[in-house]
């Protein structure tokens, strides 16, 4: 959030967070900028207005986003990519609300992120099925956003280690989508605790968080 911020510093508001979720990231962005919030979920929608009572938010579909063409000065994508099998679609509508040389951030989990890795190996071996999560490096992801009409200022991946509690690993593990599933399977904490041993240390689960962030501005293209 700080290379966002620092990236927005200069541009005018309003800054468009496209599939704002609860609002997490658009807090941030808020404590120095008007912000207007997109997602269609209401119910992630109403969470972020409960803690963001001053911010803007709109129910809407990201890849129809309800603004003419070229009205937005900036905008930001966290987490929302790794939901699409084809990201060209919302670029190109980003691209298409955006000033000429407007600017964009795009943060989403890197394919080598040990954490997503790790659930996408418990999902399949515990309840034989795939997570249907789609994931980029920051290479890959920069030239999809250059082949939609953006110039990639800044491409790179972040990293930082995790360590957590293995009941607390478990509990977020119950807390996702598939979490119900998850329960029917009433797998102990050993259970759990083999499944986990290449992770664990003592009763820490430790793996390496790996996130993909680049800054972009839409190319000026003239008579467009």
């Amino acid at each position: 959030m700080a290379d966002s911020l620092a990236f927005f510093q200069d541009v005018q508001d309003p800054i468009l967070d496209v599939g704002c979720g609860d609002g997490i990231p658009t807090a941030t962005l808020a404590e120095q900028h008007r912000v207007i919030g997109v997602d269609f979920a209401s119910t992630m929608l109403q969470r972020a207005k409960r803690s963001l009572s001053s911010t803007d938010f709109l129910r809407a579909s990201i890849d129809h986003l309800p603004f003419q063409n070229g009205s937005v000065p900036a905008a930001s994508c966290y987490f929302v990519l790794s939901d699409y099998t084809d990201r060209a679609r919302l670029l190109s509508e980003l691209k298409r609300v955006l000033h000429a040389q407007g600017k964009l951030v795009v943060a989403d989990y890197s394919s080598n992120d040990e954490f997503n890795n790790l659930s996408d190996n418990l999902q399949r071996k515990v309840l034989g099925k795939d997570r249907g999560m789609f994931r980029l490096n920051s290479i890959a992801l920069g030239n999809e956003l250059e082949r939609t009409g953006f110039r990639v200022k800044t491409s790179k991946e972040i990293c930082y280690s995790l360590r957590t509690r293995l009941e607390t690993f478990v509990d977020q593990l119950y807390l996702s989508s598939a979490g119900p599933e998850y329960k029917k399977k009433h797998l102990s904490e050993d259970q759990w605790g083999e499944l986990l041993s290449e992770w664990m240390e003592g009763t820490e689960v430790h793996v390496t968080r790996r996130f993909v962030l680049v800054l972009a501005e839409k190319l000026y293209q003239e008579g467009r």
